[in-house]
């Protein structure tokens, strides 16, 4: 009888010490991501996928630590000092670390306008959203070209317009993704028109098709934006990574009065340009950036180019943003993560400087302990609400507000 009391008294702690190391795990997760983050990001393969994660599951890593923290003093109490020190320590400093992650992603969005909730960053949800109208804006060798709309939630007519140009490397990429995105700025009274360009293959290039495609979309988009609720004169021009390359290289050279459209009529120069981790320097990008699994920079830049920079100078002259910069560029905001490792950080800083030395009126917005593609895991993750709320901001104090 004696045995079997003993028995049912351990009992408790047994299970105490099994969901404090269980708990515990995260947190050593969380310490392992930690290490990886304090290197370049393109390094190696640990480096780079240990700084892919932070913006969508910090606030989680936060959450257990505590939990896995406060099973621990538990078990101690419960008498299992030693396993229940070993996860305190690790729950502590996995619960410290994600604490700072999530606290400089918070401050960072805030120093740019922008505002996180973190609880809402607890439950995350679907990019998906459907839009409201998708018409083709142009057809070209037999292909349709699309225009994902979203009408403003509320406008009188004159809601200013965002026209947003996809990433994936100029060879993957659709109008309709990322809808939730569209739909985020649309209630809060923009008309967004998503579009679609040709996309470059192993046997054809579009580095020049592209610009062209984008370029038309810019002119449909001014043409059609009033029946859709929007303001012909009020236009951003926004992309995502070789999005962005493309939304900047039409932006700029709009300005420059040397974009052509690949179905006629006149470019109109946007009121301001919003990019994330935009391929602007390409050529550092193709030297520097960690060759992702299917998804490599040298690979997808030689299939925009038709070929290595090598064998194309002119052609990797003419997708360079630096070639388009000039004082007559319109404002840009670029929201850089820290640790991109795929279209390196450092060459995309390098050429904001570059641009504001020659008078282009760039704005930087870092978001730290994040990597490439940060905001698009799933709506309303910490990287998902300071990329929408640090644009919003942004464009609100540059007079461009719905």
């Amino acid at each position: 009888m004696s045995a079997q009391l003993t028995r049912n008294r351990r009992w408790p702690g047994r299970v105490l010490v099994v969901l404090a190391v269980v708990l515990g795990l995260p947190s050593l997760v969380t310490v392992v991501l930690g290490t990886g983050t304090l290197f370049a990001a393109q390094s190696n393969p640990f480096t780079f996928f240990s700084s892919y994660f932070w913006t969508t599951i910090a606030p989680f890593l936060v959450a257990l630590g505590v939990l896995g923290l406060v099973l621990a003093v538990l078990t101690i109490l419960a008498g299992h000092r030693r396993v229940g020190g070993v996860v305190a320590v690790v729950a502590l400093a996995g619960t410290v670390w994600s604490g700072v992650v999530t606290g400089s992603i918070v401050h960072a969005a805030a120093d740019a306008g922008g505002s996180v909730d973190v609880f809402a960053a607890l439950t995350p949800g679907s990019m998906d959203a459907r839009s409201d109208a998708r018409p083709v804006y142009e057809q070209v060798d037999g292909q349709r070209l699309h225009a994902s709309v979203y009408r403003p939630a509320s406008s009188g007519g004159d809601a200013p317009v965002i026209m947003y140009i996809h990433g994936g490397g100029w060879i993957n990429g659709s109008d309709a993704e990322l809808g939730h995105d569209r739909r985020w700025y649309a209630d809060r009274g923009y008309l967004v028109v998503s579009v679609d360009y040709r996309l470059a293959t192993t046997t054809h290039a579009t580095w020049d098709e592209a610009p062209a495609d984008v370029a038309c979309a810019l002119v449909w988009t001014q043409e059609h934006a009033a029946s859709y609720g929007g303001d012909p004169d009020r236009i951003v021009l926004s992309g995502d990574s070789a999005g962005g390359n493309l939304a900047v290289n039409l932006a700029y050279s709009a300005a420059l009065g040397t974009a052509t459209s690949g179905c006629g009529g006149t470019v109109p120069v946007p009121d301001a340009v919003v990019t994330q981790y935009p391929v602007v320097d390409p050529q550092d990008a193709y030297d520097h950036g960690y060759p992702a699994p299917a998804f490599e920079p040298r690979t997808f830049t030689d299939d925009y180019l038709g070929g290595t920079p090598a064998q194309h100078p002119d052609r990797m002259t003419a997708i360079s943003s630096s070639t388009y910069v000039s004082p007559k560029a319109p404002p840009t905001l670029v929201i850089e993560p820290q640790r991109d490792g795929l279209i390196p950080s450092a060459g995309v800083e390098s050429w904001v400087a570059a641009a504001r030395d020659a008078g282009a009126p760039v704005t930087s917005a870092p978001v730290p302990f994040a990597n490439h593609t940060f905001d698009q895991a799933a709506s309303g993750t910490l990287g998902n609400q300071a990329a929408l709320t640090i644009t919003t901001a942004y464009l609100h104090r540059i007079g461009l507000a719905p």
